[in-house]
C-alpha cells in the first residue's frame, strides 16, 4: 500500500486550498481499506475518507490525521443484469460505462466530479436526478464487521449512512436503453454545465443545499452577491451559487464568504444548509 507523508492537501480536493496532512494511504483493494480503517479505530487515530475531494474545504492549518483514500477502489462489473461498483469508482466513469453497456438512467449525473463513494453518501443529484433511485444495495463497514443491506432512508442530499458507517461498494439497477442515445443525453447535459457553472478555476461545487421552498443560488444573485471577493476567493460572476478560488485562496477566504452569505441569509429569514463539507 502506497503512504506519503506531510503531503499538502491542495493536490487532493478540486479546491487547491488546504495545509499539510500527517499522512495519507492509499490501500489497493477493498480489504486494505477496511485494515486501514479498522487500525486506526483500534488506535484511537484520527483519520478522513476522500475520494475525489470534490466536495470538501481543507484548512490551511492542515489535517492532524490521516487521510484514507478511496482512488484505487476502482473496480466496477455487470453482475445479473446490475452495476456493481466500489466505493472510488468515478462518477463519470459510472455513467460512461452505463451508457457502453446500454443501461439509462443516470445521464443527469454526468459531469459531477466525485466518486460513488461520495454520491451515494451526499445522494447526489441533478436536473431532477437523484442517485438514490437506482441504488439497490449497498456494502458498509460497521463497528468493524462488513455488512450488506438495501437502503431505505436516503433524503435530499443525505445518503443512508448512518454514524460512523463507512461505504465500501454499492450496486445499481437501471433499465436498458440505446447506447447512442445515453451517449448524446450525456452530450447535452455536460454543455449544460459548461454553460451555466465555472469549469475552469477550482472550486467544491454548490455551497448551499437547496431550500424546501427557495434555490440559495437565486437569492444571493438577487442579492447582488456575485463576484463578491474575499482574498483569492470569490462567489463565482456565473453562478451564484459556487465559489471559486481564483488566485491562491485560502480557506479563511473561502470560510469567510460563506459565513458573510449565512448571516446576511439568516437576517433575511433564510436557513442556508450547507454541502460543501469542511475538514477539521
Amino acid at each position: 500500500m502506497l503512504r506519503k507523508y506531510g503531503v499538502s492537501l491542495k493536490k487532493y480536493c478540486s479546491f487547491k486550498i488546504g495545509g499539510r496532512a500527517k499522512s495519507i494511504c492509499f490501500p489497493n483493494n477493498e480489504k486494505e481499506f477496511v485494515k486501514e480503517i479498522t487500525r486506526c479505530q483500534n488506535k484511537g487515530e484520527k483519520f478522513c475518507i476522500l475520494g475525489n475531494g470534490s466536495n470538501v474545504l481543507f484548512l490551511d492549518r492542515g489535517f492532524a490525521g490521516k487521510i484514507i483514500s478511496t482512488r484505487l477502489l476502482n473496480k466496477i462489473y455487470l453482475q445479473n443484469d446490475e452495476i456493481c461498483c466500489e466505493a472510488g469508482v468515478n462518477l463519470n466513469f459510472l455513467c460512461k460505462y452505463c451508457a457502453e453497456k446500454g443501461f439509462i438512467g443516470i445521464e443527469n449525473l454526468f459531469g459531477i466530479p466525485g466518486t460513488v463513494g461520495g454520491a451515494v453518501v451526499m445522494n447526489a443529484g441533478a436536473y431532477g436526478c437523484e442517485i438514490c433511485q437506482f441504488v439497490k444495495k449497498i456494502k458498509i463497514l460497521k463497528d468493524r464487521e462488513i455488512i450488506e443491506k438495501s437502503p431505505t432512508n436516503f433524503s435530499y442530499r443525505k445518503g443512508p449512512l448512518g454514524k460512523d458507517e463507512i461505504l465500501l461498494s454499492a450496486t445499481f439497477s437501471l433499465e436498458k436503453g440505446i447506447k447512442q442515445d445515453i451517449l448524446a443525453s450525456q452530450k447535452l447535459i455536460m454543455e449544460k454545465r459548461k454553460s451555466s457553472q465555472p469549469y475552469g478555476l477550482p472550486s467544491a461545487g454548490s455551497v448551499f443545499k437547496r431550500g424546501k421552498d427557495f434555490f440559495p443560488a437565486k437569492l444571493i444573485d438577487e442579492w447582488g452577491f456575485k463576484g463578491l471577493k474575499k482574498g483569492g476567493a470569490m462567489i463565482s460572476n456565473k453562478h451564484a451559487g459556487f465559489i471559486v478560488n481564483f488566485d491562491k485562496a485560502k480557506s479563511d477566504d473561502v470560510l469567510y464568504l460563506i459565513n458573510f452569505v449565512e448571516t446576511y441569509a439568516k437576517e433575511k429569514g433564510y436557513n442556508f444548509e450547507r454541502e460543501i463539507i469542511v475538514v477539521k
